[in-house]
């Protein structure tokens, strides 16, 4: 049986960033990584990008693999974790292996969100999550004419925009009454969506999927408002769930992710988690940011440190080429809205008791460092705009 110090289950973010927290800690220490994809670690916030693009895999690595060889980091890819027995502190995977660990950690990150929607299992009928998806979905809409996102959150936006370059007619589904409610106000939303409509989108708000129309193959979607649109290729893009289910039939906690405390440490001692898979006083959160450091946090942890995870202010930046947002705070709570036009900029900085809590930068977004600092120390008001 194989033997390992540290044992890290998935290599997203969170899996590579503990990797790299634990051998800054511990030089000596084994450290193995278990991966069900083919590929080491990569930015997966950017799939989205290349569905318009030609791309070599090793663009989007985040470290080649002579680094890996470098920090003496064990990658087995292309294998599944079929079963973690608590007890024996050891893992089976689905070539029979068997690996005894000191110290794990569950990174197996999210799966893509398909709510029940009738036809939904026809062909053409998509979600982007992986390298692999993203070859395939590339391939499959290669033949389509028209093609329509459901959701209209940053990931809808960013995979239209780049869907819309392939010179495809692109229409985006909305559940909201206006784009990324939880990031813009409603102004602001609108002016948005008049620029995406200026760039040939077609954009349906307070609009849901009720059916899939189509024989085998998907060729149109019935709205829930009553509309019929043609489309011959659907991405869904509402969101993601966390990937439990290698524990649920173990004596791991867990609720809608695997529940973990301040030092992101499960019920069982030797157990961590990080990622899209973890539950945090109730929240889960599928952010890149927030995986990021909160592998740095595990591993630091797992490694002999005693770190806690304070969840950051979220913030938001949209690029689609000139259209440029950056949101940050919770813009639905506050007393007073301070606002700031200039010919194709409109800033918004929200207040409670004077103190800045939330703030939106459209157009221009050179301030979108200062606009954070700002909020995340609750800044005055009078302080911050005696500098603009």
């Amino acid at each position: 049986m194989e033997t390992t110090k540290y044992l890290i289950i998935g290599n997203g973010i969170a899996g590579l960033s503990a990797a790299k927290e634990i051998r800054k800690n511990d030089n000596e220490g084994s450290i193995t990584m278990v991966s069900k994809e083919a590929y080491h670690t990569y930015y997966r916030i950017r799939l989205t990008e290349y569905l318009s693009k030609d791309f070599k895999e090793d663009q989007l690595l985040v470290n080649k693999e002579s680094w890996y060889e470098e920090k003496d980091i064990n990658i087995i890819l292309n294998k599944v974790v079929e079963k973690i027995d608590v007890d024996n502190a050891t893992i089976i995977l689905d070539d029979g292996r068997r690996i005894k660990y000191h110290k794990l950690l569950i990174a197996t990150g999210s799966r893509p969100f398909i709510p029940p929607v009738a036809g939904k299992y026809k062909r053409g009928v998509l979600a982007l999550r992986t390298l692999k998806d993203l070859k395939y979905i590339k391939n499959y809409f290669n033949g389509c004419t028209d093609i329509t996102v459901i959701g209209g959150g940053l990931l809808g936006l960013e995979a239209a925009w780049s869907l819309k370059k392939l010179g495809k007619n692109i229409n985006v589904v909305e559940f909201a009454p206006y784009l990324l409610p939880k990031q813009l106000d409603e102004e602001l939303a609108n002016k948005l969506k008049e620029k995406l409509e200026e760039k040939g989108l077609n954009i349906y708000l307070s609009s849901s999927a009720e059916e899939i129309l189509g024989r085998d193959k998907a060729d149109g979607i019935l709205l829930s408002s009553g509309e019929k649109l043609k489309t011959d290729g659907i991405l869904f893009s509402v969101g993601v769930r966390p990937d439990i289910d290698l524990i649920r039939d173990t004596k791991i906690n867990f609720n809608k992710g695997i529940v973990v405390d301040k030092h992101l440490r499960t019920n069982i001692d030797n157990i961590y988690a990080a990622g899209d898979v973890i539950e945090l006083d109730g929240r889960t959160m599928g952010l890149w940011t927030a995986a990021n450091e909160q592998g740095k946090i595990a591993g630091a942890n797992m490694s002999g440190k005693r770190l806690e995870y304070k969840e950051p202010k979220p913030f938001t930046s949209l690029i689609l080429d000139h259209i440029k947002l950056f949101s940050i705070g919770n813009v639905k709570e506050y007393d007073k809205v301070y606002e700031f036009k200039k010919a194709n900029t409109h800033h918004k900085l929200f207040t409670t008791d004077d103190r800045i809590t939330a703030g939106i930068l459209f157009g221009d977004i050179k301030d979108m460092a200062k606009l954070k600092k700002a909020v995340e120390e609750k800044l005055d008001i009078k302080s911050y705009t005696t500098n603009l």
